[in-house]
């Protein structure tokens, strides 16, 4: 007997997203992702100063806010020709790496990890508990500290404004770096040192804590442990291709975490103009797909449209369904710190909901470790701006990463003003509805195989769902009127 679960809101995430599955014999066989928004910000700028995208387009999100700032800025850069004084570059650098790093800690704590936490579940994980639980505590506090170092950098938090389109309005001073190394030691202090790692997995694999090594540390090696017991590293797979922007620009002009796709078996060169939009299950017309980069349509909706489910397009990389975010910048960047994927998860490029979740604690560790040593390289008085002339007529990419996938912004730029604008956010690669070759979106192909053995506690298909970090706000916006409340329906 097939039966089918509907979860509609998923929580926990940020934004509005409903996912159904259809489960048989302990197994699910079918499912669509749901986003229940419709996004208008790309209509909102047409006509407007080129100057304004960046401001009004990080209000697209309101927790990787600054990333779409930066691809909006990005793309005014590119249409212009601007190169930015290398002190904007370490100063963008370091807002990307903390912004990444605040994200990647409220996600493992207030979003994830209570999935696996005792109030849960009853296996010891206390310090996993949503709201009472010390690990979620600390990580509150730990948050605050890392926003205050946006704060310095970036004025204030969220929505930072002091990047823009031509470097920054400010340059480091001796006060700031010691205030934003202050706040980082003590931030570091609670993560635990990186190359004490493997000393903690044996250690707790060995029934000990010793938190001296990190809280961080500890509750990671605690959460991975458990998981394997549950064998997430069997399930959430989905279709094991990958796609990354690139992220951190280096003085020689590459991304410290490197642009590609991984096509099922290596990594090739991203290309931009391969980037399509796909709407048949979409709510907008057929004329309003196509490729993003150049003809940019704009949305046009169709409620009644037959066999549509979501308010997302579907972008594909030409024909090929990818996935985004810590796994896919890890995979393509050719990175598997200790080996914890290849010899925890079953494979270095495999996907999973273990390996996602692996993945991005692996990176909040890099990063931690390059934001100490980003820190170093500021110098006070170097020159954080370069002027430029908005252009009468040009176009201009700009492509980033968000904590939790690739964002791009495109701007077509006429008689000085937006004559068009397209976004495509992180979430919105892996939150798709199936495109018109019929092939599922990340979180649903994610979601066949997962297995369910209580229908009315579908816990693997909410623990496969968080482990992409969605953010339905940056995939669809504006709220359509008669939204539903909670529920969890089963048939």
């Amino acid at each position: 007997m097939v039966t089918e679960i509907k979860i509609d809101p998923i929580t926990r995430i940020e934004g509005h997203m409903g996912i159904s599955v259809k489960v048989e014999n302990g197994t699910i066989i079918d499912a669509q992702c749901n986003s229940t928004m419709f996004r208008g910000f790309e209509t909102i700028l047409i006509g407007r100063d080129p100057r304004d995208a960046p401001v009004l387009a990080q209000r697209i999100c309101g927790v990787c806010h600054q990333s779409h700032r930066i691809a909006g800025v990005r793309a005014l850069e590119n249409a212009a020709g601007v190169k930015v004084p290398d002190g904007a570059r370490k100063m963008r650098n370091l807002i990307e790496a903390v912004t990444t790093l605040y994200s990647h800690a409220l996600w493992f704590y207030a979003l994830c990890g209570s999935d696996y936490s005792d109030a849960l579940t009853k296996n010891g994980l206390k310090r996993l508990d949503p709201i009472t639980g010390q690990g979620y505590r600390e990580a509150v506090g730990n948050q605050r500290k890392l926003h205050e170092v946006l704060s310095i950098l970036g004025a204030k938090v969220p929505h930072q404004m002091t990047y823009i389109h031509g470097g920054l309005t400010h340059e480091p001073s001796v006060e700031k770096i010691m205030q934003m190394k202050t706040r980082m030691f003590e931030v570091s202090d609670w993560i635990g040192k990186t190359t004490d790692l493997p000393a903690v997995l044996d250690d707790v694999s060995g029934g000990k804590h010793d938190y001296s090594k990190g809280y961080v540390l500890n509750d990671v090696v605690d959460w991975a442990l458990y998981a394997l017991k549950e064998k997430a590293q069997t399930w959430g797979v989905g279709h094991q291709k990958y796609v990354s922007y690139g992220v951190y620009d280096m003085p020689d002009g590459t991304s410290f975490e490197p642009a590609g796709v991984w096509d099922g078996s290596k990594v090739i060169p991203m290309d931009e103009k391969k980037i399509t939009e796909y709407v048949k299950y979409s709510w907008y017309t057929d004329s309003s797909g196509g490729v993003p980069t150049r003809d940019a349509p704009i949305p046009e909706v169709d409620t009644e449209k037959a066999g549509a489910y979501s308010w997302a397009k579907t972008p594909r990389y030409g024909t090929m369904a990818v996935e985004g975010g810590p796994l896919a910048r890890m995979v393509i960047a050719g990175s598997d710190p200790f080996d914890l994927r290849k010899n925890l998860g079953g494979g270095v490029e495999k996907a999973s909901t273990f390996n996602r979740t692996i993945a991005r604690m692996q990176e909040a560790l890099i990063l931690r470790d390059k934001i100490m040593e980003w820190l170093d390289e500021l110098k006070t008085g170097e020159p954080t701006y370069t002027d430029f002339e908005v252009p009468d007529e040009a176009f201009g990419v700009g492509l980033w990463e968000a904590p939790r996938g690739p964002v791009g912004h495109w701007t077509d730029i006429k008689r000085k003003k937006i004559n068009r604008y397209q976004v495509i956010a992180g979430t919105t690669w892996n939150a798709t509805p199936k495109d018109d070759m019929g092939q599922r979106g990340a979180i649903e192909e994610a979601l066949i195989g997962v297995p369910v053995s209580d229908v009315k506690n579908p816990i693997n298909v909410v623990r496969t769902v968080r482990s992409y970090d969605p953010c339905l706000s940056c995939t669809v916006h504006v709220m359509m009127p008669g939204g539903q409340k909670y529920s969890i329906q089963v048939t």
